[in-house]
């Protein structure tokens, strides 16, 4: 496996214990400053809009691509150490705005759309391509495990570590990037399209299928989650820690196996049968109204929900022509996070109304781009 791949995934595991850990705990931090459930999910959803923006202004950059995740990075930094001096509700959100985080606890960062494409340079071979982005969100998965084991270990009252830790890594993520040789993207003319008609159709046909996904995937992002466990159960930061250590390492064993699952029926069928059990499942966690029965019901969703990401990510970056696919990434993932944005907020007031809604909801909206993937896709072979 290429150098490379194993760097970026290792950059990639550094911000997903950043964006894990913040998005577990920043429920809880808020409620310790007195904010109430209605109240966090608008910061929640505050933070996914601003890092759209962020997302969008991005790639107005037309430097090198080592240039810009040096950037990214630096700028990521810049938002850990203000959250790490200020440590308040107030701190929290000058790094939201400075360093466009999310707080919807997955890497939607732009970093992403440049390391696809590093990756995908990387090998042409498509089982290769298919275990490096594999390990790549493997990586992911099993930082937030660790992140999650972290704040299960801490507790109340450890806010301070969390944000001396992710200041930390901040740092070490710069570190990262700095001996890599990577790729640079066909430059653009400002404000030009992707060139060739059939493939910008493609483009807009999958981000729109991706915005689906990404709507409901906003009302049960794991901010979301992580409060909603909160208020309906009474849990605490360290009892949210140990859910959260169980769905990432359970997620990041899914992931090592959609690699073989893509190899055995295809990325378009382990993208679609294997979401469609984990919405089934997601769609029964508030049923019973039992903490125990929850619990497991997201585990099980958390077997399945995730093996669709490796081979999403093979399958855009195989199908995308080489010269179109930062452009066709950064538009998926600027998209995915603009449809994220009304998620917390419609959560918020479900839970103030109806708390089962925010996961009945979510599971009809993903099941629907399910079927409509599969539609359109299914004689993909690949």
């Amino acid at each position: 496996m290429h150098r490379g791949s194993i760097i970026l995934s290792a950059t990639k595991s550094t911000r997903s214990f950043i964006f894990v850990s913040l998005a577990i705990s920043a429920p809880f931090f808020l409620a310790a400053h007195g904010y109430s459930p209605l109240d966090t999910s608008l910061v929640i959803f505050a933070s996914i809009g601003i890092s759209t923006v962020f997302l969008y202004t991005y790639t107005a950059l037309q430097w090198r691509t080592k240039a810009r995740l040096l950037f990214l990075s630096s700028v990521l930094a810049a938002a850990m150490a203000i959250l790490f001096l200020g440590r308040s509700p107030l701190a929290l959100i000058a790094a939201i705005v400075v360093g466009g985080l999310s707080l919807g606890g997955r890497d939607y960062s732009a970093n992403q759309s440049l390391e696809q494409f590093a990756i995908s340079s990387y090998s042409e071979n498509q089982k290769e391509k298919n275990a490096m982005f594999t390990l790549y969100n493997f990586a992911s998965y099993g930082s937030g495990a660790i992140a999650s084991y972290f704040l299960f270990l801490m507790g109340a009252g450890s806010f301070s570590l969390i944000f001396t830790v992710n200041l930390v890594l901040s740092a070490i993520q710069i570190i990262l990037y700095i001996p890599l040789n990577l790729p640079d993207a066909v430059r653009r003319e400002k404000g030009k399209a992707i060139p060739d008609p059939a493939v910008r159709t493609d483009v807009r046909k999958l981000m729109a299928l991706f915005s689906a996904d990404s709507l409901g995937g906003g009302l049960v992002n794991t901010a979301v989650i992580s409060l909603w466990f909160e208020e309906v159960y009474h849990i605490t930061l360290s009892q949210a820690g140990l859910i959260f250590i169980a769905v990432n390492i359970i997620t990041a064993l899914s992931v090592v196996a959609s690699g073989y699952l893509s190899g055995r029926i295809g990325l378009v069928r382990t993208m679609v049968y294997t979401h469609i059990v984990s919405n089934v499942m997601l769609f029964l966690v508030p049923v019973f109204h039992i903490l125990a029965l929850s619990e497991i019901f997201l585990f099980l969703r958390q077997s399945t929900s995730q093996m669709d990401v490796p081979a999403r990510d093979s399958f855009v970056n195989t199908r995308i022509p080489r010269d179109s696919r930062v452009s066709a990434n950064s538009s998926f993932l600027a998209a995915r996070n603009a449809f994220q944005i009304p998620g917390p907020g419609i959560a918020g007031v479900l839970m103030e109304i109806f708390p089962p809604g925010v996961f009945f909801s979510a599971a009809l909206v993903k099941i629907a781009y399910d079927l409509a993937f599969y539609i359109e896709y299914h004689e993909y072979r690949i």
